[in-house]
């Protein structure tokens, strides 16, 4: 049997939008709960800046490196710009650089359940064997002592953190204790999620700051999230000097457009406004547990822009089809761990209104 050319996501909303772009009128009452974009328009800022400068920004080629940004990213996230490595994206740095960090035959580990294209990438680009560090499905915590001890003598740990679909996260701390007890493993940390965690917990979450010291970590970085820039395709990754100075080798220069420069400039510069959202989406994602609690769902604590819910009885792909009939989107979560069963799904939060019409059209497909 062939391998698969692509690991499965959500985005299933865009066949309702239409994907050939012409009726993206629709955008406003279809309710893309099954993919993790902000529910919130980017910064005022950045708007203001590209709608000033759009014809410009249009035809005009970026900086060819992305110097400015990386600037903007060392001045704000207290690190060096020889330590930062941009891309279209973090998915675009992830097929980039992890087949240059491991070979077929070295020893990999991912949690899971955890994001999809990661394990695709190992087992069907680069063709490893991978090995899963299960969570526990209770309650999907991370026991600490447990993970240090399972991965030693591995080659790559993937921690997503927080982890995606559990909304659950670990501490700076933690990484730094995981990390340093194995100081000839890499870790790739996937910080996607992050800086809502960092705003719940009003300090810095991010391990970022720890490659300085700790070489064997590599932080993965997306604009796409929380600053609701998902459309520009802008990421970074912060790793070691002399990594970095390798996989920029193979980087291709305009690797993210000039409209995605100056929106993670300006997005970056406006930490209050984002700061105001996220505390918004704490407000809704509560807001939204408690109503798929009425509903009977075990709902998941999460410290993101996500919630994770259990249905006691399984049938998840009958309410997931019958709420795509009513263009409300959410992710059955069957292809992120093989030990779920038509029982668990990831939703997205959004604003109140679209939230509360999601529990109102979940009520009755049950």
């Amino acid at each position: 049997m062939d391998k698969p050319t692509k690991a499965v996501h959500g985005g299933a909303f865009f066949g309702a939008i239409g994907e050939s772009l012409r009726t993206l009128d629709r955008a406003s009452t279809v309710v893309s709960a099954d993919v993790l974009d902000a529910w919130y328009d980017p910064s005022p800022r950045v708007v203001a800046a590209i709608q000033e400068h759009l014809p410009f920004l249009i035809k005009t080629s970026p900086p060819t490196h992305g110097e400015g940004l990386r600037e903007v990213i060392a001045q704000e996230r207290g690190l060096s710009t020889e330590n930062i490595l941009l891309g279209s994206g973090t998915s675009s740095l992830m097929f980039s650089v992890l087949p240059q960090l491991v070979s077929a035959s070295d020893r990999m580990v991912v949690l899971d359940p955890s994001y999809g294209e990661y394990a695709h990438i190992i087992e069907n680009v680069i063709g490893a064997k991978l090995e899963r560090f299960e969570l526990p499905l209770v309650d999907f915590q991370v026991d600490v002592d447990r993970l240090v001890e399972a991965v030693r003598g591995a080659r790559l740990v993937i921690l997503v953190n927080p982890n995606s679909p559990t909304g659950q996260a670990i501490s700076q701390g933690a990484v730094n204790v995981i990390a340093s007890e194995n100081p000839n493993t890499t870790f790739w940390i996937d910080e996607t999620y992050i800086d809502f965690y960092s705003n719940e917990m009003n300090q810095v979450m991010s391990a970022e700051r720890l490659v300085a010291s700790m070489p064997n970590i590599i932080v993965s970085k997306s604009m796409s999230k929380f600053y609701g820039l998902s459309g520009l395709r802008v990421g970074y990754l912060v790793a070691d000097v002399r990594s970095i100075s390798i996989w920029e080798r193979f980087s291709p220069p305009w690797s993210v457009g000039l409209i995605g420069q100056l929106a993670a400039i300006e997005a970056l510069l406006d930490s209050d406004y984002y700061r105001t959202k996220s505390a918004e989406t704490r407000e809704f994602r509560s807001e939204l547990a408690t109503g798929l609690v009425g509903c009977g769902w075990k709902v998941v604590p999460s410290v993101t822009n996500y919630l994770m819910a259990q249905l006691p009885e399984c049938g998840v792909a009958k309410i997931v089809k019958r709420l795509a009939e009513q263009d409300i989107f959410i992710r059955n979560c069957d292809s992120l761990s093989a030990r779920f069963n038509d029982d668990w799904v990831r939703i997205a939060v959004k604003d109140r209104p679209t939230n509360h019409r999601m529990l109102k059209a979940i009520k009755q497909s049950l």
